[in-house]
C-alpha cells in the first residue's frame, strides 16, 4: 500500500474564516448605499406590511437592472446602533415584489472549461450565454504554469468546486475553483499521473504509471485506498455512475473491474492488446474500451457487443445523453482532427427461441445471445486542423433549452465548444465557440458547471440581507460554501472501511480470479 500523504496547504490558507460564519450586527440597521453615478439614501423603515409595500412599489421598476453598489455606510437608530454598517437582521421583511425581482435579475448559469498543455500551462475559461443570444461566449479567467512538467490529466468535480490536475512530475495538484486558489499537492504516486476522475465532489480517483490507483477524500485529502492489480502502467480509470464500481485498463493488456465499496478487485478480462481508455455510459448499462485503431463496446457482464474500427487513429471518447431524445451518442476524437458522433442503441436477443434445437446450436450462435449494440454514424464535429487530444461534456441548460455541451482540445492550440443538439442530423457541425491559446500544445480538458444561481436560496438570503446588495452577496457566498462543505461531509463515508472484517481485507494488492483467462488457456 502506498504512503499516505495529505495535501500541502498553500500560504495564507491557514487561519481562514470557517464556512458559514455570518456578519453580526444590530437589528434593522438603516443602510445608505452610494451607487455609481448617483446616490440613493435608504428610506427609514415603516411600520406594517402595507407601508413596506408602498415604499417598494415605485422603486421596483427603477431598479431594473440594479446598479452595482460600490460603497455602503450605516446610520444609527439609537446609541446602541452607532458605528459601522452591518447586514440587516434575519427578521427583516422582503415583500413579494422583491422576491420576483431577485429571481428575474439572477445571473445566467455559467460553465467552466479547464485545459492542460505540454508547456505546463493550465488554462481556465468561463462560458456563458449573453442576454438575448443563443451563442455562448468564452472568457479566460486564468492562465498560469501549474506543474513542473507536462500536464497530462485534468478533472473537475460536479458543481465546479474542485479541480485536480496530474502531471509527469508525479504530483496531483488540487485547486479550489470558486476561490481560485491552490489547496495543495498529493504525492502518493511515484510515476506520471495518467488519469483523474471525481466519482462525486467528495472523492477523487487517480491512476499512474506506477501501476496503482488511488482514492482520496476531498474533506481532508486523505488517501482512503490504494488499488493494486495491474502489472504495469495504468492507462486510464473510470467510475460507474453509481460510484460503486470502477474500470481500468493498462499496459498489461487487461481490463480490471474494481469494487470501490470494499476496496478490492472484482473481475479481470484479458484484452489481447493494450487499451488506452475505458469509459462508462451515463446510463451505466455498458462501457467502451478505446484502442489506437478500434473501439469495443461491452455490457456490464463483460460481453463484447460491438466493435468500431478505423484506418486512422482514435484518441479519446465519451458517451452523452441528449435531453429530450432517446438517443445515446458516442463521440470519438480522432487523429484527423474531427469528432465522429455515433448513435448507440442497446438491444437484447431472445434467449427462449427454439429450445428444442439447443443441441444443434454451435458456439457462435450461443455467443450471439444476450445484449447487443447497434451503432450508426450520425454526425461529425469539425473545426480543428490537427489531432483531437481530449473531449469532455456536460449537460447544460442553454437559452434554447437543455442540451449537452462538448468541448475538445487539439494540437492546433484551439479549445472548441459544440452543442450536441445539432449533432443528430448527419451534417458537419461547426463549433459554437472557440478559444485560441496561440499554438499551445493542449493535452487534456474538463468542463463543469460554473455554479448556477440557486433562485430559492437567493430570495431567502436577500430577506436576511435587507436592502444592501453588498451585504446580501457576502452572506450568500458564505452559505454556498457552508452548503458545499455539508454535502461533502455527508458523502465522505461512501468508501470508508471501518469494520474489523474489512480491515483485514484492506491489503489492496489484488489477485484476481480470472476464470475466463483459465478457460481460454
Amino acid at each position: 500500500m502506498g504512503k499516505q500523504t495529505k495535501s500541502k496547504p498553500t500560504k495564507g490558507a491557514k487561519g481562514a474564516a470557517p464556512y458559514g460564519k455570518k456578519p453580526s450586527g444590530p437589528k434593522k440597521a438603516t443602510v445608505e448605499v452610494t451607487y455609481e453615478g448617483q446616490a440613493k439614501p435608504a428610506a427609514a423603515p415603516k411600520a406594517g406590511k402595507k407601508a413596506a409595500a408602498e415604499a417598494k412599489a415605485p422603486k421596483a421598476k427603477a431598479d431594473k437592472p440594479a446598479p452595482k453598489a460600490v460603497k455602503a455606510e450605516g446610520k444609527a437608530e439609537g446609541k446602541k446602533d452607532k458605528g459601522k454598517a452591518r447586514a440587516a437582521s434575519p427578521e427583516a421583511e422582503v415583500d413579494v415584489e422583491d422576491e420576483e425581482e431577485l429571481v428575474d435579475d439572477a445571473p445566467a448559469p455559467t460553465f467552466k472549461i479547464m485545459a492542460g498543455s505540454y508547456e505546463k500551462l493550465l488554462y481556465g475559461l468561463e462560458g456563458s450565454y449573453p442576454a438575448g443570444s443563443d451563442v455562448p461566449v468564452l472568457e479566460p479567467i486564468f492562465i498560469f504554469p501549474a506543474h513542473m512538467a507536462c500536464v497530462k490529466a485534468v478533472a473537475a468535480s460536479a458543481g465546479g468546486k474542485w479541480l485536480a490536475t496530474g502531471s509527469e512530475d508525479e504530483f496531483i495538484k488540487v485547486w479550489d475553483l470558486r476561490r481560485k486558489k491552490e489547496v495543495g499537492s498529493l504525492s502518493q504516486h511515484t510515476g506520471s499521473i495518467t488519469s483523474l476522475a471525481f466519482p462525486s465532489s467528495s472523492h477523487l480517483l487517480a491512476s499512474s504509471d506506477d501501476s496503482t490507483i488511488s482514492l482520496f477524500r476531498s474533506s481532508d485529502w486523505a488517501l482512503l485506498k490504494s488499488l493494486k492489480g495491474h502489472s504495469g502502467r495504468v492507462n486510464h480509470v473510470d467510475v460507474h455512475p453509481t460510484g460503486r464500481v470502477a474500470l481500468s485498463v493498462g499496459k498489461d493488456q487487461t481490463l480490471k473491474m474494481w469494487d470501490l465499496m470494499r476496496g478490492r478487485g472484482a473481475a479481470s478480462l484479458p484484452l489481447g492488446s493494450e487499451a488506452e481508455l475505458v469509459k462508462f455510459s451515463p446510463r451505466g448499462t455498458h462501457f467502451a474500451v478505446l484502442y489506437p485503431k478500434k473501439v469495443e463496446i461491452y455490457s456490464l457482464t463483460l460481453k463484447l457487443m460491438h466493435t468500431l474500427e478505423t484506418k486512422s487513429r482514435f484518441n479519446h471518447l465519451l458517451f452523452a445523453d441528449v435531453p429530450g431524445s432517446e438517443a445515446e451518442l458516442l463521440c470519438i476524437g480522432t487523429e484527423k482532427g474531427v469528432v465522429e458522433v455515433y448513435d448507440v442503441e442497446i438491444g437484447q436477443a431472445d434467449d427462449d427461441e427454439d429450445d428444442e434445437d439447443d443441441d444443434e446450436e454451435d458456439e457462435d450462435e450461443e455467443n450471439a445471445k444476450g445484449p447487443f449494440a447497434i451503432v450508426d454514424r450520425v454526425a461529425t464535429l469539425v473545426g480543428h486542423t490537427n489531432r483531437i487530444k481530449d473531449v469532455s461534456s456536460i449537460n447544460f441548460t442553454a437559452p434554447s433549452g437543455p442540451t449537452v455541451l462538448l468541448t475538445t482540445v487539439s494540437s492546433d492550440g484551439f479549445i472548441n465548444l459544440y452543442d450536441l443538439a445539432a449533432a443528430q442530423d448527419g451534417a458537419e457541425v461547426q463549433p459554437v465557440a472557440s478559444y485560441d491559446t496561440n499554438k499551445s500544445r493542449l493535452t487534456c480538458v474538463s468542463i463543469t458547471d460554473g455554479g448556477a444561481p440557486r433562485q430559492k436560496k437567493s430570495v431567502a438570503v436577500a430577506s436576511q440581507g435587507g436592502k444592501n446588495g453588498g451585504a446580501r452577496f457576502a452572506v450568500e457566498d458564505d452559505e454556498d460554501e457552508e452548503e458545499s462543505s455539508d454535502e461533502e461531509e455527508d458523502a465522505q463515508d461512501m468508501y470508508d472501511v471501518s469494520d474489523a472484517e474489512e480491515e483485514d481485507e484492506d491489503e489492496m494488492e489484488v489477485e484476481f480470479e480470472d476464470e475466463e483467462e483459465g478457460e481460454e488457456e
